[in-house]
């Protein structure tokens, strides 16, 4: 009995032994995954938790675009891990998940876009009405089908800007406005457009276009020759063919428009059309195309061109100069027909021709009252046949000439059987020297061959003063020289009015067209009098735009040194009274006596300066020595510079200035003023050193 409950006891104790000595159950953690990939989209993940304890979670890497709920648990339980879309490349993230005792990560990789290879019809539907930019990573290919380069580039330069170009895929088309001029992407190139964070949008209810879009998106790929997709002109009409080639077959310019070049005043320019059907749209053609000055054909037929809209107004952007040469069928009437659309004809007073065509589809003749100024040719045809009248220079510089051009026909159905143009010609309009004045700033002006003297007024707090003045080379087409004041109150404080145009005291035959730059790249249409010294008002700024104050420079030269060197006179001229500015441009040297060219806008030679140069005679009151004057030249080739400011050793005397580009400066000062004033050259007294 006793050795019972002993045992009993012993057993006892033995099971409170092991239960002491009993380890803690070990923690488990474990993930059933150990990496995690997204694509580029924004999306969710699930990862599961596997714990017997409790755990945290940190995202140690990647936490800007990934984030994972819960961030903390007891046993068991589900991640969820987002991610935020993609739009770089690939990208990698970590997550740490750990215990007291136990720590394990997980590794999130997400792609970058893939690319999306989209039509042109998939990037038009992105649009909806207000401006939308491209998020994902869009491609499309297409063709270019426009010819915006310049003329002097292969191009028709038809279109307002040269950061345009239109592409089509053959099913639809789109508007590229490049973020810089396009002079590389040719019509027919094949091209890649890379989209993404390019933005959709529509200008003054015009083209759908992408806008502002890099060169540098766009990769050529090859070439195609164009075909041009036939339509009617009930379907341009309806927007679905907006920038796409299109033939329009059974149409002809309306009559109220026969007879006009495809531009009309230098100014952008609307022909309308119609349609045999009665449909109306136009051609549209810029004023700086290179087909600008030829007459559109007055027959009907097929007219092809890239299909757009502006301002609602449905129209045919010329693509190639073959587009409108389908246009040789006889117009469309319902009734015989015999009119001329305009009766009155103006022309200069230099020779010339220009062609006539009737509104009619009925044999005719035609006959001039001065066959021996003003002759026609054929002298008879039918229907809209194009008539060319030949006209002589006037022989007067004062008077107007007129004469009859007189259309016939013996249509028995026509009442009317006779209809007459009117010419009125244009006195010879001669270029003729204004009377010089003994203004300060004037150099010495002698009469010579084929130069004229020009001077502008302007006014200033209702008061009229001078402007400036040139020396105009008829024959270059350039200023020699212009000479002004500048102070305060001219310069003014308005803004550039970008007004590029003829100058009204000189017949344009003699000078340059400048709509747009010159012919290469390298040179800027730089200002002899710039545009910043004379801001009182647009007028008087517009006066700067003028085509004779313009010249051929360098680029580099007129938007750096020369340029900050006009910023320098100008703050000359805000500290003392006036400055008197004589700016030339010597297309000869001593050393080089050869005259090198570029072409404008129409193809004419215009001299390219070799030096320019500056000669400042600056008047300050308060200043006792020489009267108060001092002066002070400078004169630099027509290259880039590497300094980007005039310094002291750029500074020169008059008299050096005089030596060198043969003119007599200043020579309204006193005597003894301008001798001692024109010696002198103190650079530090205009703050240069």
């Amino acid at each position: 009995m006793q050795l019972r409950k002993i045992s009993r006891v012993l057993m006892v104790l033995a099971f409170f032994i092991a239960s002491c000595s009993e380890k803690p159950e070990p923690q488990t953690l474990s993930l059933d995954k150990a990496q995690v990939t997204f694509n580029a989209s924004a999306a969710d993940q699930l990862i599961q938790v596997t714990a017997n304890c409790s755990w945290s979670l940190a995202v140690t890497e990647g936490s800007d675009w990934l984030s994972v709920t819960p961030l903390q648990g007891q046993g068991s339980g589900t991640l969820t891990l987002t991610a935020k879309a993609n739009t770089g490349a690939d990208r990698t993230a970590a997550i740490k998940i750990y215990s007291a005792e136990k720590e394990v990560r997980v590794t999130v990789i997400q792609k970058e876009q893939e690319i999306l290879y989209w039509t042109v019809s998939q990037l038009r539907a992105l649009y909806k009405g207000v401006n939308v930019t491209v998020t994902e990573k869009v491609v499309v290919k297409a063709t270019v089908i426009s010819n915006y380069l310049k003329s002097d580039n292969g191009g028709l330069n038809n279109y307002t800007s040269l950061k345009a170009m239109v592409v089509s895929d053959g099913v639809a088309g789109i508007q590229l406005y490049c973020a810089e001029d396009n002079t590389t992407f040719r019509q027919g190139d094949k091209v890649e457009i890379q989209l993404k964070d390019q933005s959709l949008s529509v200008y003054n209810n015009g083209p759908l276009q992408v806008n502002g879009i890099p060169l540098a998106n766009i990769t050529k790929t090859g070439t195609e020759t164009l075909v041009a997709k036939e339509i009617s002109a009930a379907g341009l009409l309806t927007g679905n063919y907006e920038s796409m080639y299109v033939a329009i077959p059974s149409v002809q310019v309306a009559d109220q428009d026969l007879n006009k070049s495809f531009v009309t005043e230098s100014a952008h320019t609307s022909i309308a059309m119609v349609a045999k059907t009665k449909e109306t749209f136009d051609i549209f053609s810029s004023r700086y195309s290179s087909f600008k000055d030829i007459t559109v054909p007055s027959g009907s037929g097929v007219l092809k061109g890239i299909a757009s809209v502006y301002n609602r107004r449905y129209q045919i952007s010329i693509a190639m100069v073959s587009d409108w040469e389908g246009l040789t069928d006889e117009r469309f009437y319902t009734e015989p027909t015999f009119a001329l659309p305009s009766t009155e004809k103006e022309v200069p007073g230099e020779a010339g021709q220009f062609t006539v065509s009737l509104a009619a589809n009925v044999t005719w003749t035609v006959a001039s009252s001065d066959p021996d100024n003003f002759a026609v040719s054929p002298a008879s045809g039918s229907g809209s046949a194009p008539v060319t009248v030949t006209y002589t220079q006037n022989p007067s510089l004062s008077g107007s000439r007129t004469a009859d051009i007189v259309f016939s026909t013996t249509d028995t159905d026509v009442l009317q059987k006779t209809v007459t143009l009117h010419i009125t010609q244009s006195p010879f309009e001669a270029l003729v020297s204004d009377p010089v004045h003994a203004w300060m700033e004037l150099p010495v002006v002698l009469e010579q061959e084929a130069f004229a003297y020009i001077s502008h007024m302007t006014s200033v707090k209702g008061k009229s003063v001078r402007n400036y003045a040139f020396w105009y080379d008829s024959q270059n087409r350039l200023s020699h020289w212009v000479a002004y004041p500048l102070y305060r109150e001219i310069m003014g404080s308005g803004s550039r009015t970008d007004s590029w145009n003829y100058n009204p005291k000189v017949p344009k035959r003699y000078q340059p067209v400048l709509f747009y730059s010159f012919g290469s790249s390298n040179y800027d249409r730089g200002h002899q009098l710039p545009s910043a010294d004379r801001l009182y008002s647009d007028d008087v700024n517009a006066s700067t735009f003028y085509f004779t104050n313009l010249t051929a420079q360098n680029g580099s030269l007129n938007q750096n040194l020369w340029g900050n060197l006009e910023v320098y006179i100008r703050g000359w001229a805000q500290a003392c009274d006036t400055v008197y500015v004589v700016t030339g441009a010597m297309i000869k040297t001593k050393e080089n006596q050869n005259v090198d060219y570029v072409e404008d806008n129409n193809g004419n030679k215009v001299a390219v300066p070799k030096i320019y140069y500056k000669v400042l005679l600056k008047y300050k009151a308060s200043q006792t020595e020489n009267g108060g004057y001092s002066a002070i030249g400078f004169w630099y080739e027509n290259r880039a510079y590497t300094a980007a400011y005039p310094t002291a050793a750029d500074a020169k005397s008059v008299k050096d200035m005089e030596t060198l580009t043969g003119f007599d400066f200043f020579h309204n000062l006193p005597d003894n003023t301008e001798e001692a004033v024109e010696a002198s050259c103190k650079p530090g007294d205009w703050g240069l050193n």
